[in-house]
């Protein structure tokens, strides 16, 4: 089987992601995505996730719900540490050996790989998978290649523009507007019912949310 990883912060998931993941199954043939919340993400202040761990593994599975093809691993929150990707990858390859394993990240991430963990390492575990916008200039790659000995492993697939974040999605819930068709129905209910990212107490008044892709 052909199984891709997408990893994220998932703070919260949206429909981006779901069409990232729809995607990317689609043009490389993969028989399954799973997703991965991370728990203590390694590359940011914790600080800086809104929504707990458990809560946002909760909405990740509500919005896999209806997808067959769709799963959730917690084997990033269960660890309770930060992780970095060369080891979640190294961990669910290790429980399925006989697979082919792809992991899907944003081309701007892939484009900052050689600050990753152990890069090679990881592209020897996995394909990269940079998934890309319409018109996305390629060549924002091209610094890799002289620094990566597997740089032949990351591969680029054009998804869909969709113009949606969860720092966007977050400011809306702050400001009490709608985040209907932003988010799978299922996932804006569960957002509802667990009153998650309103009067959110880490952000001081005036504070601006930070940017980020996951």
């Amino acid at each position: 089987m052909r199984i891709g990883i997408f990893g994220g912060t998932f703070d919260p998931i949206h429909v981006g992601h779901m069409i990232i993941g729809e995607q990317v199954m689609d043009e490389l043939g993969l028989d399954q995505v799973i997703f991965v919340p991370g728990g203590i993400p390694p590359h940011k202040e914790a600080s800086s996730v809104r929504a707990s761990a458990e809560d946002r593994l909760a909405l990740v599975e509500a919005a896999v719900a209806g997808n067959e093809r769709f799963s959730v691993d917690r084997v990033e929150i269960d660890t309770g540490r930060a992780m970095h990707s060369v080891e979640t990858v190294r961990i669910l390859k290790e429980r399925s050996p006989e697979h082919e394993w792809f992991f899907v990240t944003g081309a701007d991430e892939v484009s900052n790989l050689l600050t990753w963990k152990e890069p090679d390492r990881l592209l020897e575990q996995a394909v990269m998978v940079a998934a890309t916008r319409p018109g996305y200039d390629l060549s924002k790659l091209d610094h890799l290649e002289s620094g990566l000995q597997n740089f032949d492993r990351i591969f680029p697939v054009e998804c869909s523009r969709v113009d949606i974040s969860a720092t966007g999605i977050r400011r809306r819930m702050l400001q009490g507007k709608t985040v209907r068709y932003l988010v799978p129905e299922a996932v804006r209910e569960m957002i509802e019912e667990k009153g998650l990212y309103r009067g959110d107490e880490k952000r001081n008044e005036g504070e601006p949310l930070k940017e980020e892709i996951s």
